[in-house]
């Protein structure tokens, strides 16, 4: 029987380095499969950080459009208590409140990929995922929320007033029915209480969470040169 244990020897030991190299394949494509999956996710942080850059922009011009427009409602008021106003002013602030109101939907393409392809666990940080998740499933949720009936609501205001006269906006911009232009001086300043000043407040409050964001990201992506 001794000349078969050479064979029986030889067999084991090739089966063992097939086992062995069979094993090693699979880890190094593994290995090769998760680091093309982080280098895919850092790469889609990347454009998400785009997204959110180009957010805090759209933040500081929404605040500075409202606190411009809060100007127009306020002479607005000043003019509709008065007899008599300048046709030419009052018609170019309502126009510009009625067509000008600047609201916020932040950009959600890049955070959705990212969830919806897995590509966040890669990111192999809890913190900034939970960071993230807590901005746009929350902050910008309540964003949106608020600023879809800000429009609406402004645009059902200002299309069914009969006291604005839209045809003759700045020779005779409003009507002199009193009744009718009460009602328009209550609206706009609701509008001007309930939305206008309330909006500016929300946004400067949430700004920071994008600014943080964006702070986080870029510490995330800086060893990476990205």
């Amino acid at each position: 029987m001794n000349k078969y244990r050479p064979n029986i020897l030889r067999w084991a030991t090739e089966f063992t380095l097939i086992l062995i190299s069979v094993f090693l394949a699979v880890f190094l494509e593994s290995a090769f499969q998760d680091q093309k999956a982080r280098a895919s996710a850092r790469g889609a942080l990347g454009q998400l950080l785009g997204e959110l850059q180009e957010d805090l922009t759209d933040f500081d011009r929404t605040i500075a459009k409202q606190h411009s427009l809060e100007q127009d409602y306020l002479n607005l008021k000043r003019w509709l208590l008065m007899k008599q106003y300048p046709a030419d002013s009052v018609g170019t602030a309502l126009l510009r409140v009625g067509a000008e109101n600047l609201t916020l939907f932040p950009r959600k393409s890049s955070w959705a990929t990212m969830v919806a392809s897995g590509q966040l666990q890669y990111l192999n940080d809890p913190e900034l995922v939970l960071e993230l998740g807590q901005l746009y499933e929350s902050v910008y949720t309540r964003i949106e929320y608020n600023s879809a009936p800000y429009d609406q609501w402004l645009q059902t205001i200002m299309m069914d007033s009969k006291a604005i006269q839209w045809h003759s906006l700045q020779s005779r911009p409003l009507t002199n029915d009193p009744e009718e232009l009460e009602r328009l001086l209550s609206s706009l300043e609701w509008i001007r209480i309930g939305w206008n000043e309330w909006y500016q407040e929300l946004l400067t409050g949430f700004r920071s969470d994008v600014a943080d964001a964006i702070n986080s990201v870029q510490k995330y992506l800086e060893p990476y040169d990205m």
